[in-house]
């Protein structure tokens, strides 16, 4: 139980049990699939656990009430019972967007569960008025969206998807239509649920940027100078305030982290976790 409800959380496993394990931890509405075997092989061979999942209200995992108010506090809860469930002591954390807001809630409120922590594109505090917020053609972009009829089918689901994959995507890789359209049927396929709580969770959860320097491991930082959501401020945010933080600023990439970026971003990544 997690936020006051029952919450049955979809998991995946790979790599030897007794492994050093990395847990991973999805953004807003994104299915734990979108962590795609071109990441988790190559930790996998690295002699790394990989955990992935579906955060309440996404995927597989159970759907929240409207009516039940959740946070990241109870998105940390639900991280810290999935490493329970498979007798994991502590992880390395990953973090992708929300999921990285979580990594920090973690990193803040049950250090002894982290070996490392490490953000892409995220954020310290989404509203906090010392940091910018998304770029206001996002704003308008996002707008139409939400007043748009719903997509009908699951043509207009995967398309929809796609579309959002597309404005978040920076200029530093060409987008991949053909693998964005994949990642959207299989998450078309699994579950249509695009009215989560995640956004209210974020918007309901404390800055986090004057307690950054209470996060006492190991953090790496990884941000695109075009991501739309999260201004590079937010980035360098992060970095300033965790003590000892490393900082790859991606000139080009945007609120993404697609497969073409991960020649670059492994081998920092392995040298990360290797603490």
């Amino acid at each position: 139980m997690s936020g006051g409800i029952e919450v049955d959380l979809f998991v995946e496993a790979f790599g030897d049990d007794d492994a050093e394990p990395v847990l991973l931890i999805s953004g807003a509405d994104a299915h734990c699939t979108r962590w795609t075997p071109a990441l988790i092989d190559p930790l996998v061979a690295a002699g790394f656990r990989v955990v992935r999942f579906d955060n309440r209200d996404s995927g597989l995992s159970t759907k929240v009430p409207s009516s039940v108010g959740y946070t990241l506090d109870d998105l940390a809860a639900d991280s810290l019972s999935v490493m329970d469930g498979l007798s994991i002591d502590s992880a390395h954390v990953i973090g992708r967007s929300m999921g990285g807001m979580v990594g920090q809630v973690l990193a803040l409120t049950s250090p002894e569960r982290v070996r490392s922590l490490a953000l892409f594109c995220s954020s310290p505090g989404l509203g906090d008025e010392r940091l910018p917020s998304a770029a206001d053609w996002l704003f308008d972009k996002m707008a139409e969206r939400l007043f748009a009829p719903p997509p009908a089918d699951k043509a207009e689901r995967v398309a929809w998807v796609v579309e959002l994959d597309r404005l978040f995507a920076g200029h530093r890789y060409p987008f991949d239509d053909e693998a964005s359209r994949s990642v959207a049927e299989l998450e078309v396929e699994r579950c249509w649920y695009p009215e989560s709580g995640h956004g209210p969770a974020v918007g309901a959860s404390p800055s986090r940027l004057d307690s950054l320097g209470k996060i006492n491991v190991p953090t790496l930082v990884v941000h695109g100078t075009a991501d739309p959501v999260f201004p590079v401020e937010h980035a360098l945010a992060l970095s300033d305030g965790v003590p000892g933080a490393h900082l790859w600023l991606v000139e080009g990439l945007g609120h993404e982290v697609p497969d073409a970026c991960l020649p670059d971003l492994l081998p920092r990544l392995l040298d990360h976790l290797a603490v």
